[in-house]
């Protein structure tokens, strides 16, 4: 079965980040897509590519093609045991943890240059926490059907409806344990349900390709620390709202909106996953972001 999603991740072309001279394998870290994008001399923004829960880089190879084929500079991360990251998902303790790939890369980034962060998902977890610890790094922040909740007590409410209280998130996941613990440690979609769940409106063969990659992710304690005016606050933030989502139900997101309202919400017929259903859309959005807040 490995053999097979590797295969499919070559024909795909996802390893393009990895590869450069000829094919010469460079490396896989951080720096290394750093360095590569920064290459692209003549690319009018930088994009920052984020997924969501279980998933990794791989999710967004469509819209990574398009936006280098239109000469942007595109960095995309594979989260703490996430994608080709090789951590047990088991022993991720926090947010911090599993946000350090991230971390690393706006680390990395040059004094004066300022990306664009999208994130998918659960992967706005980590674009809020980041947001807060860089904000003069991030010229603005993108939303995909992601957690994007509010500061303080409100905070907790909403990511409650959003999570706890969700049936769809959480009859749609298996369970890890570790150390004879009662409290699971990590957890996995089931992958007889996740073609109804996550990719109802997408192609079979982004389904299949799912299948194969899709990995357990850690479970830790919802981050609620306080996000400042002055740093996440002084962000512009956008959300793109999947209107035919079956996991983070519109009425749902239409919540994380009304109690942490963006600069603007756009809206895209799609299931939970538009880079795979609707990536032209997608893409569109990200664009007029990019207009409105040029990074180079």
């Amino acid at each position: 079965m490995h053999q097979v999603a590797v295969l499919l991740l070559l024909l795909f072309g996802l390893f393009g980040s990895f590869f450069c001279n000829g094919g010469n394998l460079i490396g896989t870290s951080t720096a290394s897509r750093i360095r590569t994008a920064s290459q692209q001399q003549n690319a009018s923004s930088h994009f920052v590519l984020v997924h969501g829960a279980g998933h990794g880089a791989w999710c967004w190879y469509k819209v990574i093609d398009q936006l280098q084929k239109r000469g942007h500079r595109v960095s995309d991360v594979d989260l703490t045991s996430a994608g080709i990251n090789g951590v047990d998902p088991r022993s991720v303790t926090s947010l911090e943890q599993y946000s350090g790939p991230l971390l690393q890369l706006l680390r990395s980034v040059p004094r004066g240059h300022k990306i664009i962060l999208v994130g998918h998902s659960l992967g706005g977890d980590s674009l809020t926490y980041v947001m807060e610890k860089y904000p003069h790094q991030i010229a603005a922040a993108m939303f995909v059907a992601a957690n994007m909740f509010p500061r303080g007590s409100n905070g907790t409410f909403v990511y409650n409806q959003v999570i706890t209280n969700n049936k769809a998130v959480q009859n749609s996941k298996v369970y890890f344990y570790s150390n004879g613990s009662k409290t699971p440690v990590a957890a996995a979609f089931k992958l007889d349900l996740v073609q109804d769940v996550l990719y109802h409106l997408s192609p079979s063969k982004d389904v299949v390709l799912a299948k194969l990659l899709l990995k357990p992710r850690p479970l830790f304690k919802h981050h609620s620390a306080e996000l400042s005016r002055e740093k996440y606050g002084s962000i512009p933030r956008y959300f793109v709202k999947t209107t035919q989502d079956k996991l983070i139900s519109p009425k749902l997101q239409d919540l994380m909106i009304e109690y942490n309202p963006p600069k603007r919400v756009f809206h895209v017929h799609s299931d939970h996953s538009p880079f795979f259903s609707k990536p032209a859309i997608l893409l569109e959005y990200l664009l007029k972001v990019a207009k409105l807040h040029q990074t180079n």
